[in-house]
């Protein structure tokens, strides 16, 4: 397993300032089988030029002539990767000697893989969230420390994120793609995620792979609308896009409570872009017919495989001990349960 060729994928866009660093540190790994790719999103900032200049005998260079954001960027990347196993690591990262080695290591010795993703060590995150892993909410938002890791430094997961995960590149092949183009950027890692999941593989996460990430490092000058549109869509388009239709009946009353929440939210501290939700609301209703024709594109899967997914998702609103939030967390459980919804906190 140790011998297998691995592309190093790097998404770029305006990156130049942290491109060094990363590049560096992923020429020093001490694994030798690699590539790197780097696809640039039709940067503005000289990061082609300085990519040219410094590193063209180690960096496979693809330029976009428009941004594809994230997934499309990816999507296009993966095709110019020559590896088994695929990397797909952000550029305002830098990465251990052994980052690529130790996750090959988890990839051979783990069950049924399907992603392996690294500890990625995110500025300004408090380092009690690395003591256990998290998941997602059936809003598709962060919900820490649910899951415990090994002693070996090896746990189960739901969620890999996009900043540091490493799969097979025939992966790809047997779910048919790695990310909707649509999706621009924003929840596209959650999207591959829990389609690995439903489709029998395990994601695992692996402390001995360490990353450390500045964190949104190109998304700096996006106006708060656009991403807020593409969070909220996005994350909303993976339970209606995935789940059955079964599911969906229940799934709708956290739909319409996420709308009036953020909606509130937005007037009263702005925490979210009250353009941005209305368009993210409106893109779903106006393109109903797309997401109808995705979802008979996509395989369905039956009860079980669902149900697997479920049991790794939470059933919590929010992650805040407040009275209030526990207030909120304990109704959406309770409606879990009378609805039969078997998500992780009635799986424990």
């Amino acid at each position: 397993m140790s011998d297998k060729k691995v592309s190093v994928l790097i998404l770029n866009y305006n990156g130049k300032k942290y491109l060094k660093n990363c590049l560096d540190s992923v020429i020093s790994q001490s694994y030798n089988n690699f590539e790197i790719v780097l696809f640039d999103n039709a940067s503005a900032d000289a990061s082609v030029s300085f990519v040219k200049e410094n590193y063209s005998d180690r960096v496979k260079l693809v330029e976009s002539k428009i941004n594809l954001g994230f997934a499309g960027g990816n999507n296009e990347g993966v095709k110019h990767c020559s590896g088994e196993f695929i990397i797909l690591l952000n550029n305002d990262t830098t990465v251990d000697k052994n980052c690529i080695s130790e996750l090959i290591d988890t990839f051979n010795k783990v069950s049924n893989p399907g992603i392996i993703q690294s500890l990625v060590l995110t500025e300004g995150i408090s380092m009690k969230y690395y003591e256990m892993n998290g998941t997602i909410n059936l809003l598709g938002h962060n919900i820490m420390r649910e899951f415990r890791i090994e002693k070996d430094g090896v746990g189960k997961i739901l969620l890999a994120t996009g900043a540091a995960m490493m799969f097979k590149k025939e992966l790809i092949n047997e779910l048919g793609e790695l990310f909707p183009d649509e999706y621009f950027f924003y929840a596209e890692d959650t999207y591959f995620s829990l389609r690995t999941i439903l489709a029998g593989f395990n994601n695992y996460h692996t402390s001995n792979s360490v990353v450390n990430h500045v964190g949104s490092g190109s998304l700096e000058k996006k106006k708060n609308s656009f991403v807020t549109f593409c969070q909220e869509r996005n994350r909303l388009l993976n339970f209606l896009l995935l789940f059955s239709s079964k599911f969906l009946w229940k799934y709708y009353p956290y739909i319409f409570f996420n709308f009036f929440l953020k909606l509130a939210r937005s007037i009263v501290d702005k925490k979210y872009s009250f353009r941005g939700l209305l368009k993210a609301y409106g893109w779903i209703f106006s393109n109903t017919g797309w997401i109808r024709n995705k979802r008979s594109i996509l395989p369905r899967y039956n009860s079980k495989q669902e149900r697997c997914v479920l049991e790794l998702i939470s059933g919590k609103i929010f992650n805040g001990d407040n009275i209030l939030e526990k207030f909120v967390n304990s109704l959406s459980i309770l409606y879990c349960r009378i609805v039969s919804l078997k998500v992780l906190e009635l799986n424990k």
